[in-house]
Formats: structure tokens, sequence, C-alpha cells
């Protein structure tokens, strides 16, 4: 099938003396604005304690858009799943489903940083097998009645969730990974793979092609169905060159604060831009709620000889650059388009890609 499009609500309140509210009504505002015209989904971004993704529930907001819309897809995440307790996950995610049936997935991963764990009593060193245990725990209540566990971190006497999802086995898991090893797993385990720059954008030609490998390298090797795949790339579509990157100072604004949440520095080789991120230090980089963001100053010169992401483009290479992205595989594309700008801007964007992109991927079988 043809390349799907997507857009994001990513929360970012870069200017704290404006009221969240307005933020939010933004966000509602690219809900809106998405279901109209035809964009097939939206992903909810989720974080809390800090102002780089300043929404503490993706699957609140989900429920807000399911509400308001009739056919667009829901994606929250992604959810940190050590974060919670996953039959809370599992029956609010049922319910969900319920809203808006057939419409609504997750997004699922250990966790990126370690801020929201430390703050919250979770040992990041653990994160990963909490996840890994969280993750068969929703799995299971889904479908299963009566179901026991007595796993390290979560153990609980024999329980069913009601209400069952409306769609079995459940609705669709999409898992979050940005490394080599990561998106192998995934594969092997027949999920679908979110995956964005493991850097914070600014990705160089070339990375993505080789998660793309390893993924369905992997899925080829399981025997389990290949999953679907998602791409994050930051967009900006504009009808001249100069039009396409006036927002250019911004993005980097939202990288740095990206970096800076992350702890992710100097980039490095494709080997180390592609593996698994530590656990970090403990670092005090959050004042009142503010990220206290690097200080990296790409330019703009050669953006599209340099980079996969971003794509700050005319419509005649965004749609080249897209149609190569389709060509390796990758079935749903997730656009970044409000990284601080205001949202009649981010109206009047949605609009332009729905005029001058969109229509030359309308539903076709890929070739």
């Amino acid at each position: 099938m043809a390349l799907k499009f997507w857009v994001t609500t990513p929360f970012f309140h870069a200017d704290m003396e404006r009221p969240w509210g307005e933020l939010l009504q933004d966000m509602l505002t690219i809900v809106d604005t998405a279901e109209r015209l035809g964009f097939e989904g939206v992903a909810i971004n989720e974080n809390v304690f800090q102002n780089y993704v300043a929404n503490p529930s993706a699957l609140a907001f989900a429920a807000l858009a399911a509400a308001r819309t009739e056919r667009l897809r829901i994606l929250p995440g992604v959810v940190v799943l050590p974060s919670y307790n996953p039959l809370l996950i599992a029956s609010e995610m049922a319910m969900l489903d319920h809203l808006a049936p057939g419409r609504v997935g997750i997004g699922v991963a250990r966790g990126g940083g370690r801020y929201q764990l430390d703050r919250i009593g979770v040992d990041p060193a653990a994160a990963r097998e909490v996840y890994e245990e969280a993750l068969e725990i929703i799995r299971r209540v889904w479908v299963e009645d009566d179901v026991t566990y007595d796993g390290r971190y979560f153990s609980f006497p024999r329980t069913t969730i009601v209400p069952k999802p409306a769609s079995q086995p459940g609705p669709d898991l999409w898992v979050g990974s940005q490394s080599v090893d990561g998106v192998r797993k995934v594969a092997a385990d027949g999920m679908n793979l979110l995956t964005a720059p493991n850097w914070g954008n600014f990705e160089p030609h070339g990375d993505l092609e080789a998660l793309l490998e390893a993924y369905n390298t992997a899925a080829a090797e399981s025997g389990a169905p290949r999953g679907e795949v998602m791409v994050y790339r930051h967009t900006w579509l504009g009808r001249t060159e100069a039009d396409a990157l006036e927002y250019f100072d911004d993005m980097v604004n939202e990288y740095n604060h990206y970096l800076a949440l992350t702890q992710t520095g100097a980039k490095g080789t494709r080997e180390e831009r592609l593996k698994a991120r530590g656990t970090g230090e403990k670092v005090d980089f959050v004042k009142s709620g503010r990220v206290i963001p690097a200080e990296e100053t790409p330019s703009r010169q050669a953006l599209w000889e340099q980079y996969s992401d971003p794509v700050l483009a005319t419509p005649e290479k965004m749609i080249g650059r897209f149609k190569e992205m389709e060509a390796m595989g990758v079935d749903h594309l997730a656009c970044l388009i409000a990284w601080g700008q205001p949202v009649e801007a981010v109206v009047a964007q949605m609009e332009l890609m729905a005029e001058q992109v969109l229509p030359a991927f309308a539903d076709r079988e890929r070739v």
C-alpha cells in the first residue's frame, strides 16, 4: 500500500509564560485539521515534569481526540511502560478501543532518558526488564481471563480486565526503538516499529536505511509476519526553498531541548548513533519545569545533501524524498510540524501538504 501520512501533537511548551491551556487548544486544532484534510492519523507525544513535551497523559488526550473525530487513527505514545502499572494501561486502552473501535493503537517503549524515572522511583537500569514484563502482561490480559502473574517486578493474583478491547487481539501495538539491536528485537517479535533519529533530528543519510535493513532481515529470519514501520520526520513544505526554511531557528531550539532531555551529545559514527543509549547520569538540566537547552548550532546550509531528517523542501523534492522512504519499506510517515510555530502556520502547512504532497501517495499497491 502507499505511504500514509500522520501528524504529531508534540506539546512543545517553549514559551512557558503562555498559558498551557492555549497549547492544549493548539494540539486539538492539529487533530481537527488532520481529520478534515485526510491525514491517516495523529501520534500523541507524552512526557512529564518539563516543557519539552508538556503532556502528562497521552491516553487522556487520545480520549479527547477520539470523541471529536470519526475516521482519524489515534496513537498515544510513546508511553514509557516502566512508569505505569500494566494492568491499568491495558484497561485504559481497552476503554479507548471502545471509544473509537479499530482506530486506536498505542506506542510503547522502555524510555529514552532517566529524568522521568528518577522522579517516580523507578531504577533506570531496570527499565528494560520492567518494560518486557509490562508488555507481556498487557498482551495477555487483553485476550485472557483470570490471568495470574509472578514476575520480578509485577505480581498479582487472578485478574480479568473489564471491558476487554473491542478489537481482538487488542489495539495495534507499536514499539519505539532507535537502535539496531532494538529494531531487530521488535521485528523478531512480529511487532510494529516506531522510529526516529536517535540523536534528535539532523540524521545523516544512511542511518534509516541501516535500521530498516536490520528490521527487515530480523523479520525474515524470525518467520513472523513483518510488522509495519512508522518513521518520524521534521517536515516543512515551502512553495520556495526560502519558505521551507522559514522556521529553521525554531526547529534548532526544539532540537537543543531534546538533546538536553535525552543527554545526547556529539553524533559520532553511524555505529555509535545506532546503538542503544545507556541510562545516562543524573544531571539537573530542568529548572522550574524549563529544560535548559543544549547549544548546538547546526547550519541551514546543505541540509538536503547531508540529512535525511529534517525534510524542509519544496513539493517536488519532498515527494521525491518520501517516495524513496516508501521504496525502503516505510509504511507510515509521522510529520513533526509543530516545534514552536504559531498554530495558524501549522494549519496552513497541513493544508499545503494536503494540496501538494498527499495526492502523490493516494491509495495504490506499492510497486
